[in-house]
């Protein structure tokens, strides 16, 4: 029995046609995955920890516009601390200086941005561990089935096609071991390729996401959180300290600046034209202005 004609048996070829398309919705899966995750692992080592207050919006941006990372980072931004400062950071993105306001991540990046919902939950995850299995199971199926229409095939009523019956009756048994075998390996051939393609296209890059993150992002302990919260605290309770302190010398500043510029030179400018209806009514007629108006 040649190779050529184990290949083309019907049942051969249908294991072979279904391991061709698992393999093939595997890389079309994986490959969609790959191009997602590796612009995302791009972007993130283009910024530096330094200037990330100044680039958030871009990166918030960038992840929620990426449908691999958009679920993951809305949680993830929950879990993270904006210092006061860096509102000001944020209105003055010429900033200067070693004025570099910090973001802080209270949980570990790997716990959003981590296997299931960067991958499994991408893709269909289930459907791909069960391939293995369809194609084990398409084994026995077809072995038994060619089995049985081997022996429906059997005739031993004629003594001349005696011989002819067992020659083709051993071969579909060969046939249909050979279905089984052909399944089993295609299926350890499959479990060995996925395993590959996943390591190089999928954990690779979700891995090198989790790095990125957590070098852009300092994760701050519970302990150390409260202390730099009473720390704010105080600094802010100084500075508006001062403020109320500040606040009247202040405002009798400005009502003295006001007075001086707006109100002093209108009463000049009513005084000037005063004198001046004065001179000429004098000139005119003579005697006491006011009492010639009244």
């Amino acid at each position: 029995m040649t190779l050529i004609k184990i290949l083309t048996e019907p049942a051969i070829l249908i294991i072979t046609i279904f391991f061709l398309f698992f393999i093939m919705t595997v890389l079309k899966n994986y490959a969609r995955v790959e191009q997602n995750l590796k612009a995302v692992d791009t972007f993130l080592k283009s910024l530096n920890k330094k200037e990330l207050s100044y680039r958030f919006q871009e990166l918030d941006n960038f992840m929620n516009t990426n449908s691999f990372t958009a679920t993951a980072w809305e949680d993830f931004k929950k879990a993270l601390i904006f210092p006061e400062k860096l509102y000001v950071a944020s209105q003055n993105a010429k900033t200067t200086g070693d004025f570099n306001p910090d973001i802080y991540l209270t949980i570990d990046a790997s716990y959003f941005f981590n296997e299931e919902s960067l991958v499994y939950s991408k893709i269909n995850h289930k459907f791909i561990q069960t391939m293995p299995t369809l194609l084990t199971g398409l084994g026995p199926f077809f072995t038994f089935l060619k089995m049985a229409i081997a022996f429906t095939e059997v005739n031993f009523t004629m003594n001349s096609e005696v011989d002819n019956t067992l020659n083709g009756l051993i071969a579909n048994i060969q046939i249909a071991a050979l279905c089984s075998v052909f399944a089993v390996g295609f299926s350890l051939l499959f479990m060995f390729i996925e395993k590959i393609m996943y390591n190089r296209m999928c954990k690779k890059y979700y891995l090198a996401i989790q790095k990125e993150l957590i070098r852009l992002f300092d994760v701050v302990t519970s302990e150390k959180f409260l202390i730099d919260l009473v720390k704010e605290s105080k600094i802010q309770n100084v500075t508006n300290e001062k403020l109320l302190k500040a606040l009247p010398a202040d405002f009798a500043k400005a009502l003295s600046a006001s007075i001086g510029e707006t109100t002093i030179p209108y009463l000049e400018n009513i005084l000037y034209s005063l004198n001046k209806l004065n001179e000429t009514l004098g000139k005119n007629s003579g005697g006491d202005v006011i009492d010639k108006l009244f």
